[in-house]
């Protein structure tokens, strides 16, 4: 049993994580934080009464606009252009195998952007406008995965996913005034996610690839986030010994070295553009690219742990928007 966690639960965790950010947004996250790749949804379910609990945290380092810019758009008649200088976002996720194909995982994260300002008239004098910090607890995501085809050494899986509005929607900046819904952790919305994936192993090479759609609702301040469609791509490479290809008996031994897998994965995403009171925000809408190699590590009886690096490869922004400086993900993870 021990064997098999440490080959397929050392990537649920995480397998199932992440997309790209967009604006002022960190990455939407999909799972668990322990086999396969890091930001790519593998295909892989968890094995029948198999848990995992897992911590992920997500660092971005904005490319901020600085006061001068944010003067010159006000100058312009670009009101409204916002700028946050860094997004942390720290979640903790469950997973658990109902059977050998379905699998269901839930997360919570905890959202904290720094130092958002934008441009305003104040009087017919152009200014940047510091608000402060937000943060609060974002909305639980609810994911279900199902394996609907086993074919030799690929996997190929549906995937259904939940976003329920139980996050922040009133936070307040410096001067006590409620933040717009773009800066609150919590949308106020009911969202949906609709996708399917596949992964191949083969010896110690893993591919996995995964294709999400997120339909959104109006949320809170009637404000409706654009829709948004997820691609990725990912290629692991196992260092030790063993090989990834899934056995088909258990075993009670637990594993006793370290193993590690080197990743590299290509996670894109095009957004839509944001309605506010049904007119829609020229300063938001994206199609993003990002080039993410990382690092995993299985240790003996279900510990793990990861980290990624994400480079932005592409990002066509619609309007004037903050691009994305660096992105480091780290995660730990633990399964039984």
């Amino acid at each position: 049993m021990y064997s098999q966690i440490r080959k397929i639960g050392m990537g649920l965790l995480s397998g199932l994580s992440a997309c790209p950010v967009f604006a002022d947004h960190p990455s939407v996250a999909f799972g668990t934080e322990s086999a396969g790749p890091i930001h790519t949804i593998s295909a892989h379910p968890i094995p029948a009464g198999v848990w995992a609990l897992g911590l992920r945290s997500e660092w971005i380092d904005k490319d901020a606009f600085d006061v001068e810019q944010l003067e010159a758009f006000a100058a312009q008649g670009r009101e409204g252009v916002h700028s946050v200088d860094t997004i942390l976002s720290t979640s903790l996720s469950f997973a658990y195998g109902l059977n050998d194909d379905l699998s269901l995982t839930a997360r919570l994260p905890y959202v904290a952007r720094e130092n958002i300002r934008e441009s305003e008239l104040e009087g017919g004098i152009p200014e940047a406008h510091t608000h402060g910090d937000s943060a609060g607890f974002g909305d639980l995501l609810l994911f279900g995965q199902y394996r609907a085809l086993r074919f030799r050494e690929t996997d190929f899986s549906v995937h259904l996913g939940l976003k329920a509005p139980t996050g922040e929607t009133h936070d307040k900046d410096d001067e006590g005034i409620r933040f717009e819904s773009e800066f609150q952790s919590g949308t106020g919305s009911w969202d949906y996610f609709l996708g399917g994936a596949v992964s191949r192993t083969r010896g110690r090479l893993g591919y996995h690839a995964n294709l999400l759609y997120q339909r959104t609702t109006e949320g809170s301040q009637s404000t409706e986030f654009g829709d948004a469609l997820f691609y990725n791509a990912a290629l692991s490479y196992r260092l030790d010994g063993h090989d990834h290809s899934p056995h088909d008996h258990a075993h009670t031994d637990a594993p006793t070295e370290l193993v590690w897998d080197l990743i590299m994965e290509l996670n894109g995403a095009t957004r839509w553009k944001n309605k506010v009171d049904g007119e829609t925000e020229a300063n938001s809408g994206a199609t993003t690219l990002v080039l993410s190699p990382g690092i995993k590590l299985s240790a003996p009886n279900g510990f793990g742990g990861f980290v990624s690096i994400g480079l932005p490869l592409v990002e066509n922004l619609s309007g004037k928007q903050t691009e994305l400086g660096t992105r480091v993900v780290i995660g730990v993870s633990y399964a039984r």
